[in-house]
C-alpha cells in the first residue's frame, strides 16, 4: 500500500507507526504489527539486500525479541533492539534496552552509555550533556553524532547563533567522509549566520570541485557567491553568480542574486 501520510487516514497511520520522515517503508504482519522498516531512499542493490534480509527474518523485530527472550542479557541483541525501537520512534523502549545493557555491565566500548545520554537529551532538548560527552571523548566515533544533535537543539532554540555556528564547525571537522551536499549546507548556513565565513568558503570551494552534477555544482557556486558578497568581495561574488546565470538563464533566482550583488557594488 502506498500511503500519503499527510492526508486523510494516512495521518493517523503515520502517527500509529511513528513515521518521522519520507519515504518510510513499514513491513507488517496480518495483525498490523510491525516486523521491520526501511527509512529513507536507498539505491537498488542495498534496497534489495534489505528486502532479502527482512524476508529471511534476520534481525527483524520479532526475531530480535525472540533472541531477547532466550538471552535477555546479550549485548548485541539489546543494542540492535534499541536501534530498532529508535527507528520506530519509540524512545521509551529504546532506552529500556540501553538501560538493560548498562545494568548488565557489558558496555565495554561505552556505546550504550552514549545512547543513554543521547536519548535523555532528546527528551529534554538540552545540548549540554551531548557537548560534555564530545569534549570528554574526542576520539569516539559518537563524538560527532553528539555534537550534531546538540547543534540542532541550539538551532531550534534560535537564540545563540554563535554557539550554533561553533558547534556546526566542529561537526563538519569531525565528519570522516564529508560529501559536497553536506559541505554546501554548512556553507549556506554560515552565510545566513555570518559566522566562520572563511571556513565556509573553503568548504564550499571543495564541494564545487568535487560535485559531478552540474545543477548541484551551480547551486554550490551560488552559495560561494553569497559568501563572497557577505565578506565584502563583491566583484568576485558577481563573477561567480554570472556562471550560474550563464548555466541557467531562465532561473529567476540567479538573476535576482546578480542584481543584488550589482546594487551592492553601485551603492
Amino acid at each position: 500500500m502506498k500511503i500519503d501520510a499527510e492526508k486523510g487516514k494516512g495521518i493517523e497511520l503515520a502517527k500509529q507507526f511513528g513515521i518521522r520522515g519520507f519515504p518510510t517503508i513499514v513491513f507488517a504482519n496480518e495483525k498490523g504489527e510491525e516486523i521491520d522498516r526501511i527509512v529513507g531512499y536507498m539505491p537498488p542493490e542495498p534496497f534489495l539486500k534489505e528486502l532479502n534480509r527482512i524476508q529471511s527474518g534476520k534481525n527483524t523485530l520479532p526475531a530480535l525479541l525472540e533472541d531477547f527472550k532466550q538471552n535477555p542479557s546479550k549485548f548485541s541483541t539489546l543494542f540492535k533492539l534499541a536501534k530498532k525501537y529508535e527507528s520506530m520512534d519509540d524512545p521509551g523502549s529504546a532506552k529500556q534496552m540501553v538501560n538493560a545493557i548498562l545494568a548488565e555491565g557489558t558496555d565495554s566500548a561505552g556505546t550504550a552509555e552514549f545512547f543513554s545520554i543521547l536519548y535523555d537529551a532528546r527528551e529534554t532538548r538540552d545540548p549540554i550533556p551531548l557537548i560534555a560527552y564530545a569534549d570528554k571523548n574526542p576520539d569516539s566515533e559518537n563524538s560527532t553524532v553528539a555534537l550534531e544533535e546538540a547543534m540542532w537543539f541550539v538551532r531550534r532554540a534560535g537564540d545563540n547563533h554563535e554557539h550554533e555556528a561553533n558547534l556546526y564547525v566542529r561537526v563538519i571537522k569531525g565528519k570522516k567522509e564529508p560529501n559536497p551536499g553536506m559541505l554546501n549546507g554548512f556553507a549556506w548556513r554560515m552565510s545566513e549566520l555570518e559566522q566562520h565565513l572563511d571556513v565556509a568558503l573553503d568548504k564550499v570551494t571543495w564541494a564545487i570541485e568535487n560535485e559531478p552534477d552540474e545543477k548541484n555544482k551551480h547551486m554550490y557556486i551560488d552559495t560561494k557567491a553569497e559568501l563572497l558578497w557577505k565578506m565584502g568581495r563583491v566583484d568576485e561574488a558577481i563573477s561567480e553568480i554570472e556562471k550560474c546565470v550563464k548555466f541557467d538563464p531562465e532561473y529567476k533566482y540567479y538573476k535576482k542574486q546578480e542584481e543584488k550583488f550589482q546594487n551592492a557594488l553601485n551603492s
